[in-house]
């Protein structure tokens, strides 16, 4: 059964006289909704879940449906978007342009993303001019620099192709590009036509984690509080259904990920969706757990040019406000 959202809850017992006049006051419309952007990945999929559950309140939260991290870091850079869901190494692009904090972890990526080629790794041939598909700006220049550590290959040994990933499998099959930076749910995609593993996010190293988290402007913060905090219940009850009801979480996600319900679950595989208590350990403590852990790869990522200015710039924040005092139900 769908849990009724404040909202109705609030219009509900406002139409029986349950609430007096002042007793509304928790239940009033925002002024102006946040909008919050997120594009098709598992592990954003707890928002979708909630929106289309109506755990969503229309009078708090608007969703700006993206096609990439690119297009959701655009929107926040614009103003149209106020909050939106990315990963640590993005946020920390971001973050030297606008001031962001970080709410919540939706999840730990642990082969989730992935690097694909159409041979075998390694070659049998010399991999110069292979040509890579990389969605420059995103998790997909880390991803790209962290294989090209493993593998021992300068950056001048391919040819990087910027491409976002939503061209990816056309380009694939015109045969325009030899491997590709990727994830759900072009992998799966791309793995049913052939495509090979040759590295993934569970080769990383723990200082370099991949993490999506849930970013908000700064200035957005305090003029938000209470749409936040609706935004951060969404998260949660999105993770609950999938957790409790998975075969309708996957008919519900089928269009949104563009995958058959029966591969949904597979999408999932690789990724650790942090659930309340994760949060807390991410998020609370003195110092918290995710500052060392992005002071560690902001760090890297200077040393692979990834991050610009040789020194450390404005910190991400972090603000735990938003999240329950108490595990949801």
């Amino acid at each position: 059964m769908v849990t009724l959202t404040r909202r109705r809850f609030c219009l509900g017992m406002a139409a029986a006289g349950l609430l007096a006049p002042l007793g509304l006051a928790g239940c009033r419309r925002a002024a102006v909704p946040v909008t919050v952007a997120f594009h098709p990945w598992p592990g954003y999929a707890p928002l979708e879940l909630a929106r289309q559950l109506g755990e969503w309140p229309q009078a708090w939260l608007q969703a700006l449906p993206t096609a990439s991290a690119t297009a959701s870091v655009e929107a926040l850079l614009a103003g149209t978007a106020q909050a939106a869901a990315l990963t640590l190494d993005e946020a920390l692009r971001l973050n030297a342009r606008l001031p962001l904090a970080v709410i919540a972890i939706f999840d730990q990526s642990l082969g989730a993303d992935v690097v694909l080629g159409r041979q075998p790794w390694p070659l049998d041939r010399s991999p110069q001019g292979l040509r890579v598909a990389v969605e420059t700006g995103t998790v997909g220049a880390l991803m790209l620099s962290a294989w090209l550590q493993q593998a021992g290959l300068a950056r001048d040994a391919i040819t990087v192709v910027p491409m976002a990933v939503a061209a990816q499998e056309t380009a694939w099959h015109n045969g325009e590009i030899d491997a590709c930076v990727t994830y759900e749910p072009v992998a799966s995609h791309l793995l049913a036509l052939g495509a090979r593993r040759w590295f993934d996010s569970s080769q990383l190293p723990d200082t370099t984690p991949i993490l999506d988290v849930l970013v908000v402007r700064a200035d957005a913060l305090d003029r938000h509080s209470q749409a936040l905090r609706h935004l951060v219940d969404a998260l949660f009850a999105g993770q609950r259904h999938w957790r409790e009801l998975p075969l309708d979480a996957a008919y519900r996600l089928s269009p949104w990920l563009r995958l058959p319900r029966e591969q949904v679950a597979a999408s999932f595989k690789g990724l650790k969706l942090t659930d309340w208590y994760d949060n807390r350990s991410w998020l609370v403590g003195d110092p918290p757990r995710l500052r060392d852990v992005a002071t560690g790869l902001a760090a890297w990522m200077r040393a692979q040019g990834l991050l610009a200015g040789a020194e450390p710039s404005r910190p991400l924040a972090l603000d735990a406000r938003f999240l329950p005092r108490e595990a949801p139900l």
